[in-house]
């Protein structure tokens, strides 16, 4: 069964981390990790939570966002500042994440400071970035209400065990197939215009794909496809250390870039 973890970047204030403890609750979600908060004492928090007490004495408190990744397959991170003309991180809608994911994974959703959210550096660590649509005149959500909302709709999304069928895809090799493919726009030179807007543009696209579906298996045998073009482009450029052995299959390659070969295809 899928399972989400949430997590809070710098809580500014105690009672909003104790009603979010309580909305967790509400929708059977128990692990809790706070990151730095920005208060001393967890009393209004406790208060605030009521009957979730628990999932307040059960949180970590952690000190970095790379601390917080720990077990977690796809760190979701959530912002109400969007454009649709950015492609820097283009964010999905809540409704349309939870309706389209797959992977039977440990989810994290990452929530920012009541004040300003998540910076830019931090949405950029997370693995997506989502965001629930509002009113154009006033966007921001309360941190409690909106992690209400997003929790209600993982709650309906994870009732439908059927769903959740496939293996997540490995960090490191989602990883793996991102640095491949740009050292392949690399080698096509002047061919590509403005090679980080499109490495920005596939790096989005593979990101909403990766959990709605594609499993491991699949993505194993993607990577083997983009490492074989990759190293076809090196022997024409010639780059003869890059190539110096025979194109590997997909197992092989991973293998040899540390990704665990038991997570490799038959």
């Amino acid at each position: 069964m899928p399972d989400l973890v949430v997590i809070l970047v710098e809580p500014e204030r105690a009672d909003n981390v104790g009603m979010i403890a309580r909305a967790m609750k509400n929708f059977g979600f128990k692990r809790l990790r706070v990151i730095r908060p920005m208060f001393e004492s967890f009393d209004r928090a406790i208060a605030a939570a009521m009957r979730a007490r628990d999932v307040i004495e059960g949180m970590e408190i952690l000190t970095s966002l790379d601390e917080a990744r720990e077990g977690i397959d796809l760190m979701i991170g959530t912002t109400a500042r969007v454009s649709k003309y950015s492609i820097e991180r283009r964010a999905v809608t809540l409704r349309e994440f939870v309706s389209s994911i797959s992977w039977d994974a440990v989810y994290g959703l990452v929530l920012g400071r009541e004040s300003i959210g998540l910076t830019t550096e931090e949405l950029s660590a997370c693995d997506l970035v989502m965001t629930i649509p509002s009113s154009e005149d006033y966007p921001a959500l309360n941190l409690a209400n909106a992690a209400a909302i997003m929790l209600y709709e993982f709650f309906l999304a994870f009732r439908d065990s059927s769903r959740f069928r496939v293996a997540p895809v490995p960090r490191e090799a989602r990883e793996v197939m991102l640095r491949y493919l740009g050292e392949i726009l690399d080698m096509l030179g002047d061919a590509v215009r403005d090679k980080e807007r499109t490495m920005k543009s596939l790096r989005n696209l593979l990101e909403r794909t990766f959990p709605c579906g594609m499993s491991a298996e699949e993505a194993f045998r993607a990577l083997g496809i983009i490492k074989a073009l990759r190293d076809a482009l090196a022997r024409v450029k010639g780059d003869v250390a890059e190539t110096s052995q025979e194109l590997q299959g997909p197992s092989e390659a991973l293998h040899k870039e540390g990704i665990h070969k038991e997570h490799s295809p038959q």
